[in-house]
C-alpha cells in the first residue's frame, strides 16, 4: 500500500520533530496524530479537491455497494429484455414511430417462418426518432419466441457493458481504499494508545487538551494541506483523550 506508506512516513517524520521537544510534547503529538489518522480513516478529513472529502472507510463500503449495483445492471436489464435469447436476425419494416418527449418507440412488421408479426419495441430510444415509417431495418429476435425482438442488440449490449466495467473499476478502487483507511485506523490507534500510556507517566497539571489540539491542527495543515480540519469524529476522539488523561 504505497499511498498508506507515504502517509505513515509523513506522520512518523512529523512525530519525530516533537521527540526532541520533551516527553510531554512527544506524548501529545502521538495522541494528536493518532486521533487525526483514526478520524481520517473513518470519515476522510483531508480536502484536496475544493470542498469534497475523500471517502473514509464507511464511504468505501458504500462505494462497494454501488459498484455491485453497477455490475448487476447488465444482468438485471438484460434478463428483463431477454437480450441474450435474441440470437436470430431478420429484416423488418418500420410501421409507426411513437414519439414521447426526447425518446421514441418503434412498431415494426416482420415475417418469421411464414408467420407475420407486428410488434412494438420493448424499449424507447432517442435513436429511434431519426427513423422514418416504411424504413427497412435489421432486428434480432428470439427463435423460441419470434414475437420478442430488439433493434440494435449489439449497441444495447455495449451500453450495458459500460455499467459492468464502471462497477468493476469502482469496486477495485473501493477495496484498495478500504484497506488504506483500515491501515490508517490501526496505525493511528497504536499511536493514540502509546501517547496515552506515555502521558500517564507525566505530571497531571499538563494542559493536554491545548497541546493536542494545537499539534493536531498543525499536522492536518502540514500533511493534508489545509487547516481547521475539525469535525465531530475528531472532537469525540479529543474528548476521549482528555478524559482518559484525567483519570
Amino acid at each position: 500500500m504505497k499511498i498508506f506508506s507515504t502517509l505513515k512516513n509523513q506522520a512518523s517524520e512529523f512525530l519525530e520533530s516533537y521527540k526532541a521537544k520533551g516527553p510531554a510534547s512527544y506524548a501529545a503529538a502521538q495522541q494528536a496524530i493518532g486521533a487525526v489518522l483514526i478520524a481520517d480513516g473513518f470519515v476522510g478529513i483531508d480536502n484536496p479537491f475544493g470542498q469534497k472529502k475523500r471517502p473514509g472507510i464507511f464511504g468505501t463500503i458504500i462505494g462497494m455497494g454501488l459498484a455491485i449495483a453497477f455490475i448487476l445492471v447488465p444482468s438485471f436489464i438484460g434478463g428483463m429484455m431477454k437480450i441474450d435469447n435474441m440470437t436470430a436476425i431478420t429484416d423488418a419494416k418500420v410501421v409507426t414511430i411513437g414519439r414521447s418527449d426526447k425518446s421514441c418507440s418503434l412498431t415494426v412488421n416482420y415475417v418469421v417462418d411464414g408467420q407475420e408479426y407486428t410488434k412494438q419495441s420493448p424499449m424507447s430510444s432517442s435513436n429511434y426518432c431519426s427513423m422514418s415509417e416504411g424504413e427497412s431495418i435489421n432486428i434480432n429476435y428470439d427463435p423460441a419466441n419470434p414475437g420478442s425482438w430488439i433493434y440494435g442488440a449489439k449497441m444495447v449490449r455495449g451500453f450495458l457493458s459500460i455499467f459492468f466495467w464502471v462497477g468493476i473499476f469502482i469496486l477495485l478502487t473501493s477495496i484498495i481504499t478500504f484497506f488504506i483507511r483500515l491501515f490508517s485506523i490501526i496505525f493511528g490507534w497504536k499511536l493514540l494508545m502509546a501517547g496515552r500510556k506515555n502521558a500517564k507517566a507525566l505530571p497531571t497539571e499538563i494542559n493536554w487538551g491545548t497541546m493536542v489540539s494545537e499539534i493536531k491542527q498543525s499536522f492536518t495543515s502540514s500533511i493534508f494541506g489545509f487547516g481547521g480540519a475539525q469535525n465531530n469524529v475528531i472532537s469525540a476522539i479529543d474528548s476521549m483523550i482528555q478524559n482518559s488523561n484525567q483519570k
